[in-house]
């Protein structure tokens, strides 16, 4: 369903998608209007919005798929910790089979839940943040509270908040992808926009991620004077799925590897690898959030030793949920570090500010 989407959208479709994408556009009118009325009753408190007892960052983005909020929340995390501060992460847990309102993901020490139960994103920063609490539920007030009552935190982190409305946040923090930071213009259903473009003037701070130099395709009166930042994803290191042994990336130049993922937006994964030089046999895309089955995993270890690879690495989303399989394949769990290529001090004075929410 998802290729037959992009297949609609794309500006270069065939001519025979375009009655269904006359109606997509018109049920994006009515989607529009929805969503001006969500605001407006939010902006004049038809419906109210509710206030937790410390610091809220919130991280979004104003179109579909992955812009690279996760390593920006947990780089958030970082810094805020390296600063003396006490943070804790929300997330919505998406993917996650729990229906419980509350899910305690890490407690700062250890991860406590499987991917199954909630969500292969929040695992992951678990793994990767033992010292940061990480929980999961549908209300974020509601876990913030819990994070407020259980845990010593003074500053909490919405991954993917910017549509939440209904908490008030301190800082509002919006991703975009520079290749594509608007996807086609268009909202969604007829588009990859979450909300007009126009709506990016509530953001405190905006980041173009995935970034590669020059110019950014955005209207600069969209922008204004938000503070910028841009960042670049690249391959740190690789760790043996087996053993945990931690590898230096500079093993990967040159060698023949084949490698997997079930990301939002998996050609960026690829062009990271491509970046470090591998000489790329075989590459497979699985839909965002797959749940792996054993199969799967077989198909993927005989294909890649028909191909003669000493290497299939996988993404650390998608490691979380393959550490309890029986692999015998040569798998390797890629280390993808984010970096501030512009804007460091912004992006420092912003996250350890003082404490100041803002309205709608």
């Amino acid at each position: 369903m998802s290729e037959i989407f992009y297949k609609v959208i794309a500006p270069d479709r065939k001519w025979y998608l375009l009655p269904v994408f006359g109606v997509l556009k018109l049920f994006s009118f009515f989607y529009s209007c929805a969503h001006q009325f969500r605001l407006w009753a939010y902006r004049w408190g038809g419906l109210p919005r509710r206030k937790l007892d410390c610091r809220v960052i919130s991280v979004g983005n104003l179109t579909l798929g992955g812009t690279g909020k996760t390593p920006f929340v947990m780089m958030i995390a970082e810094t805020l910790r390296g600063n003396g501060m006490k943070p804790a992460i929300l997330s919505r847990g998406y993917g996650g089979e729990s229906r419980e309102p509350v899910n305690v993901v890490c407690d700062g020490k250890k991860t406590l839940l499987s991917p199954e139960w909630a969500g292969d994103e929040a695992v992951m920063m678990a793994d990767k943040l033992k010292n940061v609490p990480v929980l999961t539920g549908p209300d974020r007030y509601q876990t913030g509270q819990y994070a407020l009552q259980h845990f010593d935190v003074d500053t909490l982190i919405l991954d993917d908040g910017f549509q939440h409305l209904a908490l008030k946040r301190d800082l509002d923090i919006l991703l975009f992808d520079h290749a594509r930071p608007l996807g086609n213009g268009h909202l969604f259903p007829a588009g990859e926009l979450r909300e007009p473009a126009k709506e990016t003037k509530r953001a405190d701070m905006v980041c173009f991620t995935r970034y590669s130099g020059g110019p950014v395709d955005f209207d600069p009166q969209l922008l204004e004077s938000v503070p910028q930042v841009k960042t670049h994803l690249r391959l740190d290191s690789i760790i043996r799925m087996s053993d945990e042994e931690v590898l230096d990336a500079e093993i990967l130049k040159g060698e023949p590897v084949a490698a997997f993922c079930g990301i939002a937006k998996p050609e960026g994964f690829r062009q990271i690898l491509l970046d470090t030089q591998i000489q790329l046999k075989l590459f497979r895309a699985f839909p965002d959030h797959h749940a792996y089955t054993l199969k799967d995993i077989k198909d993927l270890e005989a294909s890649a030793e028909k191909e003669g690879v000493r290497f299939i690495l996988i993404s650390e989303k998608d490691a979380v949920k393959l550490k309890n399989m029986k692999l015998t394949g040569p798998f390797f769990k890629v280390v993808i570090e984010l970096e501030i290529l512009e804007g460091r001090e912004t992006f420092n004075k912003q996250i350890t500010a003082r404490r100041g929410v803002n309205d709608v």
